[in-house]
């Protein structure tokens, strides 16, 4: 009688553990039906994505750099001597022994530039001219253009010869030494200097 009682709840302990799906199992005692088993985790794969990194990228931002800032540290003590500008200095006179310098500096004496004149006190440069090789006897027209046609030109200047300049537009009483006496403009005056002291192109040397 107990070994039976000991037998029938071996069965209702099995039939407890059982799953209700395999009751019928647990009933019979069947050794060939197995209990289902159920996972409590699910598995979630993730789909892949293939990204190919493109080889070339373009950056529109723009990167600002500030130089860094230097220091320099001055002597209060040190003093700054400002650089003049050039000054053109103004031609420098060769000293001509002749007669003809002679002449031409004392008629030149006192006198200013004024386009046009011709008198003891103002000139223009063909009017000057004109005094000084009237000084020296010799006559000669009032204008550099009527001057130059009455003259014979030269290679091989002296002094009391003209030296015309920029298409005859102005004339000069040579002295020799390259040297000249002439009336330039208000600024210059009436006086000596280098023959190479007038901007542009020599026309000629004529002698009277």
């Amino acid at each position: 009688m107990k070994k039976t009682l000991l037998t029938l709840t071996t069965v209702a302990s099995v039939a407890t553990l059982v799953p209700t799906n395999s009751a019928d199992a647990a009933a019979h005692l069947r050794t060939d039906v197995q209990p289902t088993s159920y996972s409590a985790h699910n598995t979630y794969q993730a789909p892949t994505y293939n990204y190919n990194q493109p080889t070339t990228a373009t950056n529109n931002s723009y990167t600002t750099y500030t130089a860094p800032t230097t220091t320099v540290a001055y002597d209060a003590t040190s003093t700054y001597e400002a650089v003049a500008p050039a000054v053109q200095k103004a031609p420098t006179s060769v000293a001509v022994n002749n007669d003809v310098a002679s002449v031409a500096l004392s008629i030149a004496a006192g006198k200013s530039y004024v386009f046009g004149a011709n008198s003891a006190s103002a000139v223009d440069c063909s009017s000057f001219a004109q005094q000084v090789l009237a000084a020296m006897g010799k006559s000669i027209p009032r204008t550099t253009y009527a001057q130059a046609a009455a003259g014979t030109p030269v290679s091989n200047p002296q002094p009391g010869d003209l030296v015309f300049f920029n298409n005859f537009s102005h004339v000069g009483v040579y002295i020799g030494g390259g040297q000249m006496v002439d009336a330039l403009n208000p600024a210059d005056g009436v006086g000596q200097r280098p023959v190479s002291y007038i901007s542009g192109s020599v026309d000629g040397y004529y002698r009277f």
